[in-house]
């Protein structure tokens, strides 16, 4: 199974302009994902022209999507969605602890190649101590499913400050190069891929027009 996990920012493109998402479908077709994981997605907003990003990218794609929406101004929207080219069994969607802005994991047991996968995608808290509840409580949901178990998203947080917590779970987490800062020169990792049952067989990141985050992918056995 291939997966991917990428904070689009809504479709800010490369250079900074208005959003535009369609810019990054290519990309994410060449990637090929059986699974991608997204963050900061809008529904309905104008800044976006009221486009439904997960909607779009599910369509562009060709798969399911599972929405889990975080932020609400009025009508509009911004969340998380997993859009996955296989089968997507049920769901739930985790709101997660913290003051501030909302934050939830969206977290879904999905059919892919013949097998039976939880999967769960969030982006947490920008205060690494909020981050660190968070990613407790995001780990907790995927582990009362059934393994295999994967997590993607931006967490927030560095290599550092993820391994004793992933480790407390059985999880482990992927290493990889810097994601964050793409339109420079990436400077740090915050977007992670935890895993616990598959093995990867490669991983890397990819540039997509869009954002200031690199999209991560990895390929589990």
């Amino acid at each position: 199974m291939r997966i991917v996990s990428w904070n689009l920012q809504h479709g800010v493109p490369d250079p900074k302009g208005p959003p535009a998402l369609a810019l990054a479908v290519p990309g994410l077709e060449d990637l090929a994902a059986d699974v991608y994981a997204f963050q900061e997605l809008d529904r309905w907003n104008p800044r976006t022209r009221f486009a439904n990003q997960a909607a779009g990218l599910g369509e562009a794609l060709g798969g399911q999507v599972v929405w889990g929406r975080a932020k609400r101004w009025l009508w509009a929207s911004q969340g998380n969605a997993l859009v996955v080219r296989g089968e997507a069994l049920e769901s739930d969607v985790v709101v997660l602890p913290g003051e501030g802005e909302r934050r939830v994991a969206v977290v879904a047991s999905v059919g892919v190649a013949g097998w039976r996968w939880s999967v769960a995608t969030t982006h947490l808290s920008l205060d690494p101590a909020v981050a660190r509840r968070q990613l407790r409580v995001v780990l907790a949901a995927v582990a009362e499913r059934q393994k295999p178990w994967v997590l993607l998203g931006d967490l927030n947080l560095l290599p550092a400050q993820i391994e004793h917590l992933a480790e407390e779970r059985g999880f482990d987490l992927v290493d990889g190069p810097f994601t964050v800062n793409a339109r420079t020169r990436p400077n740090r990792r915050l977007d992670h891929i935890l895993l616990s049952g598959p093995r990867v067989a490669a991983s890397g990141t990819t540039k997509v027009p869009c954002s200031d985050h690199l999209a991560i992918w990895a390929d589990l056995e």
